[in-house]
């Protein structure tokens, strides 16, 4: 009766499981945590029903938080459900394979203590989109709504609760999140060693489990950007002179930006950009904000595809930066752009030719935007992506060596011109270590780091296992 009392709870079970991401076997590692109660008031949604035997008993104490019996096999049936080993109950296997889960369960409950600890919140928006993705997923599982709501009303909820639920799993996900992030980002982490038999052990055990490698392509790529001619350049230069003298004279970036900026989407609120981290803006932007520090208006302008920028870095969160923008775009004409192909169109040839690109890019400086010229083992869907149309066939038949464009590339500014030039190109196959070397060392890396942490939190931390 007991199993069919486990069998009713998984599916909200399987919503309050939180993944572990420190931990090598993430399969193990899923959190719950329980807020302790009086007996006054400890009756709650998890409670058995009556009639049911209640031969529940605690296997684990941590800081103020109790692992029951029935929770810890909830897990393991959920973890069986998901194609994991099981050993048979009432077995000296069941008991070490249900150690390690215990374990696991431990030290996601310390993480998730010391990150309410630290005063993190959950990033609100993350955990709306990640109860509706959880929602939709678990919506799959049934043929109707009716079929849902009849299971969840088997496991002693209403669909309120349910959805509940769900948001508080998800914010403690969310939570956990950013602790971890918080963690990766010490600059006092433990310096640890990863050996080579490590690494190639890590990625035998889970060779069975990887997908075929995409098709890869190493490429040069120079792309043209068309500047703005005469009156045009003029105006921008006039407005970008205005707009300092205002700053200068103590005028509040935020109304400046909705006075001047060009850019339509963050204009209405400051030219609030909000938190960006470097490899999500284009090289000159990024430079230019990393190289400065919080609370500073770079009053010189950055120049960009998009246009001319003076930014504002108001704080900072880890490796990310809060930012506001003034954009200034300059018109481009019909004859500036037909410039820009011509140069493009000559600095194809030259490469044809076998001129060096690095070469290029600083004969052509003042038309070429200040971007990365390398890159490797690009998968080539990306690549294409980016060209739609007509022209993405032409990476159909990939050739090393070969010289692609100019290539039309719209990238939320005018209309730019790029050439690629193939390096090297790798069909598609098994994925070999040395595709994911450098990731299994981080990946390695960074879980002795966090485990070494832990040890010290949990070292300082009241955990009372009975299993």
């Amino acid at each position: 009766m007991k199993d069919n009392y486990i069998v009713s709870k998984v599916l909200w079970a399987l919503t309050i499981g939180i993944s572990c991401v420190l931990l090598v076997q993430p399969s193990l590692g899923r959190a719950q945590e329980r807020e302790t109660t009086s007996n006054s008031d400890a009756k709650s949604s998890d409670e058995f029903p009556e009639g049911v035997e209640q031969t529940d008993r605690v296997v684990a104490v941590v800081g103020d938080t109790a692992i029951l019996l029935s929770e810890l096999e909830i897990r393991l049936f959920e973890l069986q459900s998901q194609g994991a080993r099981v050993p048979q109950r009432d077995t000296p296997e069941w008991t070490d394979f249900a150690r390690q889960v215990l374990v696991a369960e431990i030290d996601n409950i310390i993480l998730l203590q010391q990150a309410k600890r630290a005063g993190l919140t959950p990033d609100v928006s993350r955990v709306d989109q990640m109860v509706e993705d959880e929602y939709q997923r678990r919506r799959e599982q049934f043929a109707t709504d009716e079929e849902m709501m009849q299971a969840v009303e088997a496991a002693g909820m209403n669909m309120l609760q349910y959805r509940q639920m769900l948001r508080r799993a998800s914010e403690a996900e969310s939570l956990f999140m950013e602790y971890r992030y918080s963690m990766e980002q010490r600059t006092d982490l433990p310096p640890v060693l990863v050996t080579e038999s490590e690494m190639q052990a890590f990625f035998e055990e889970r060779q069975g489990d990887q997908q075929l490698r995409p098709a890869l392509i190493s490429f040069n790529q120079i792309v043209i950007t068309p500047s703005p001619s005469g009156a045009a350049r003029d105006s921008a230069r006039a407005r970008i002179i205005r707009i300092q003298s205002e700053l200068g004279v103590g005028e509040d970036f935020e109304v400046v930006a909705r006075r001047h900026s060009d850019d339509e989407q963050t204009r209405e609120r400051g030219g609030e950009l909000g938190w960006m981290s470097r490899n999500t803006v284009v090289k000159p932007f990024g430079d230019a904000v990393w190289a400065s520090r919080p609370g500073q208006v770079l009053i010189n302008p950055v120049q960009t595809q998009f246009g001319i920028h003076i930014i504002k870095i108001e704080r900072q969160r880890g490796a990310e930066r809060f930012l506001r923008h003034i954009l200034i775009r300059p018109e481009i004409r019909d004859a500036d752009v037909d410039s820009s192909y011509s140069i493009a169109e000559q600095i194809a040839d030259s490469l044809r030719a076998g001129v060096d690109p690095e070469r290029l890019t600083a004969l052509f400086r003042d038309d070429v935007a200040d971007e990365d010229v390398r890159f490797d083992d690009v998968p080539v869907n990306q690549l294409t992506d980016r060209f739609m149309g007509e022209v993405s066939r032409a990476f159909e038949n990939i050739v090393s060596g070969q010289v692609y464009g100019p290539l039309e590339l719209e990238r939320g500014g005018p209309k730019e011109f790029a050439l690629i030039q193939v390096v090297t190109y790798r069909p598609e196959g098994p994925l070999e270590f040395d595709d994911v070397r450098d990731q299994i060392r981080q990946t390695i890396r960074q879980t002795k780091q966090l485990d070494i942490l832990l040890g010290e939190i949990r070292s300082n931390t009241f955990v009372d296992v009975k299993l």
